[in-house]
């Protein structure tokens, strides 16, 4: 599980395309985001950790298209590290 409580939608996006924007560049990492967030009904307010989970693969199979299986997981892996930081700030 990537926390242990809800996040701030905002906070996780600005995470997630931080790390996707040298890849899909940063207009399309915003976009991609919040089109898998709206999907999963997840765009406003908190995110729990399972919707957390849920984005995170989602965006992780898409990339797979452009960057190849391996270095897909590897960013899912650290969008999920990245989050997970924001659960433990103070």
């Amino acid at each position: 599980m990537v926390t242990k409580g809800p996040l701030p939608y905002d906070a996780v996006v600005a995470q997630v395309t931080r790390l996707l924007a040298p890849v899909l560049g940063e207009s399309m990492a915003i976009a991609s985001t919040n089109a898998h967030g709206q999907k999963l009904a997840i765009q406003d307010g908190h995110v729990t950790p399972d919707q957390v989970e849920a984005l995170v693969t989602k965006l992780g199979s898409g990339l797979a298209v452009f960057v190849g299986r391996e270095k897909a997981a590897a960013l899912a892996a650290e969008m999920r590290a990245a989050v997970a930081q924001l659960g433990s700030a103070p």
